[in-house]
């Protein structure tokens, strides 16, 4: 008799262990799966960003040869003004 409640004590903490490491692989899986699905949406953004560059990128690959463009990016960028051209300057901020 005492070899059975011997064994069934083994058998009852076995049962245990395997039940706390079966709980703690599942809520160490969830945690994974949750860093995840953040970094996916941290990654789906950055593909959102960069495909915006890329678009304007190829804009401006596109209208490199338009004279409009080139007077453009003249006056932004390099401060130019055509002939006849007035420029005013705001002083305050």
């Amino acid at each position: 008799m005492k070899k059975n409640r011997g064994s069934g004590l083994f058998l009852k903490l076995g049962v245990f262990v395997f039940a706390i490491y079966a709980v703690y692989t599942i809520i160490s899986l969830q945690l994974q799966i949750k860093d995840k699905k953040a970094e996916g949406a941290e990654l789906r953004s950055q593909v959102e960003e960069q495909q915006l560059k890329n678009a304007e990128i190829q804009s401006i690959i596109e209208n490199s040869d338009d004279p409009e463009y080139i007077a453009k990016i003249a006056r932004d960028k390099l401060g130019y003004i055509s002939p006849g051209e007035k420029v005013f300057v705001n002083i305050t901020d």
